[in-house]
């Protein structure tokens, strides 16, 4: 099927300066890919939009269906085969910062970091005041001990998107790198008052708090965050990891398996509750 798709994109090289309407059969297999990705119903979705670039494989209008295409292999963990459908896109439309960024999205998946750094910059280039394009590449800046790009972009953000708790996330992250571990609580407090279901602000002020042995806050972010989310296996681990500390073994062992039977890998569950 891929190599199809690869000959079908040949054609579109071919006519690319032709002009063609889009028949009524391609609108409608758009629109049906569009339904079913609203409801993430991901094989339905590629088999329409594979339809329709076979039937139309000079439409300029199929970057946009590569675009979702390239979206749906990598919620479909088809991370390889995401890039080459999106490359394609991009081939069609480099200048699309829907493609660049769900590319740099799967290169992110692939750990591939460095290259998806170039998507957000080369998409940052084209219009930079993306919120999603921004964080990423700060936080990416932040991976590499770039402090000052890290901050030069939160900086942006913040400015541009005062309601992202991302900043504040990332400043946070900035603060504790740098060991002001006070100042880094206060922004995650920061987050969580702008959004209590920001649960990677939780996630990471538990841990702080932890880390600077405040228990008792520790438990209490817990305790909120299991009744927003109860389903979070983040929450069970760290107050199994909190019993543990507090030498109440039997507790520690339950919560260590409600975490596993929720998701958690049983081996990083194991580094914190042996």
């Amino acid at each position: 099927m891929w190599n199809r798709i690869i000959w079908l994109f040949l054609l579109f090289l071919l006519g690319r300066h032709l002009c063609f309407p889009s028949s009524p059969r391609y609108l409608e297999l758009a629109d049906s890919a569009d339904y079913f990705i609203s409801r993430e119903k991901w094989d339905l979705a590629e088999s329409k939009i594979l339809e329709a670039l076979r039937l139309e494989p000079a439409n300029f209008t199929n970057s946009l269906l590569l675009a979702n295409l390239g979206l749906i292999q990598t919620h479909k963990g088809e991370y390889v085969k995401a890039v080459q459908t999106l490359s394609l896109g991009i081939n069609i439309a480099p200048s699309s910062t829907v493609l660049l960024n769900n590319r740099a999205h799967a290169y992110l998946m692939l750990d591939s970091i460095a290259q998806a750094a170039l998507d957000l910059d080369r998409s940052l280039s084209i219009d930079s005041l993306q919120s999603w394009s921004l964080q990423t590449r700060a936080f990416i800046y932040l991976s590499e001990n770039n402090i000052g790009d890290a901050k030069r972009l939160f900086l942006k953000l913040k400015k541009e998107f005062p309601e992202n708790t991302s900043v504040y996330n990332g400043f946070a992250s900035i603060a504790e790198q740098e060991g002001n571990y006070e100042e880094a609580k206060k922004y995650y407090l920061e987050a969580l008052n702008l959004n209590k279901e920001d649960e990677e602000a939780r996630e990471a002020f538990i841990f702080l708090l932890i880390k600077t042995n405040s228990y008792s806050e520790a438990r209490a972010q817990i305790r909120q965050g299991l009744e927003i989310n109860p389903e979070n296996p983040i929450y069970y681990l760290l107050r199994g990891y909190l019993h543990r500390l507090n030498f109440r073994i039997d507790e520690a062992e339950a919560d260590k398996k409600i975490a596993i039977s929720k998701g958690l890998d049983a081996k990083y569950v194991a580094s914190f509750i042996p």
